[in-house]
């Protein structure tokens, strides 16, 4: 069933927060509202964080899952416990892809450097101290460019992950659970500077032949 989307009840998951995103982006351009841009920002950048913390939970037992968001509580959490995790940095999900790709899993690798660079360009414009009141007009450019921003954001969610019925679907591997053959390959690929994503694959099939 289709979710029906309340802007009066808030939910903190990316397809409202996209959707919310589209509704601001709406109200300040009927009026010229530099303020719902600055929201969309908001909103933008809690989605992109929310789906940074997903990919790790979903990396991980439930068992496990509490403390990952305990730590990823304070400032710079989400960074904090990728760099113990691991499960957002780029090797980790080129494997993932490639074992999706061997298994004819639908889901991709998630570009967390990306995810990083948009979250920086949108709180230039949260922590929006430092504007003029003309860098606050809706017609000046600096606001103008936050709507560039804001759709670089609109079009790297909808990319990166399937959306249905107004619902994301993330996929996730525990490595702790996966095949000690695969886990020899992970870490072979985690080291290696010469193996190419093309080798990988082909080693993962060897371990999972149709």
């Amino acid at each position: 069933m289709k979710r029906k989307y309340n802007s009066d009840v808030r939910e903190n998951d990316p397809p409202y927060l996209l959707r919310q995103v589209q509704e601001l982006l709406l109200i300040a351009s009927a009026n010229k509202n530099s303020s719902a841009l600055i929201y969309a920002c908001l909103d933008s950048r809690i989605a992109l964080e929310i789906l940074d913390l997903n990919i790790m939970l979903y990396s991980v037992s439930i068992g496990e899952r509490k403390v990952i968001l305990e730590e990823s509580k304070p400032k710079n959490g989400i960074d904090r416990v990728n760099k113990k995790q691991g499960s957002l940095k780029e090797k980790y999900q080129l494997f993932f892809q490639a074992v999706c790709e061997t298994l004819s899993v639908d889901a991709k690798f998630y570009n967390f450097k990306k995810s990083k660079d948009i979250q920086y360009k949108l709180s230039t414009y949260i922590h929006s101290y430092y504007m003029t009141n003309e860098d606050l007009k809706y017609d000046s450019v600096l606001m103008q460019n936050a709507i560039i921003i804001i759709n670089e954001f609109q079009i790297f969610l909808k990319t990166s992950f399937p959306i249905k019925n107004e619902s994301l679907i993330m996929t996730g591997l525990n490595i702790a659970t996966i095949p000690d053959n695969d886990k020899q390959i992970l870490e072979e690929w985690k080291s290696s500077s010469s193996m190419s994503y093309e080798e990988l694959r082909s080693r993962l099939k060897k371990n999972h032949p149709s």
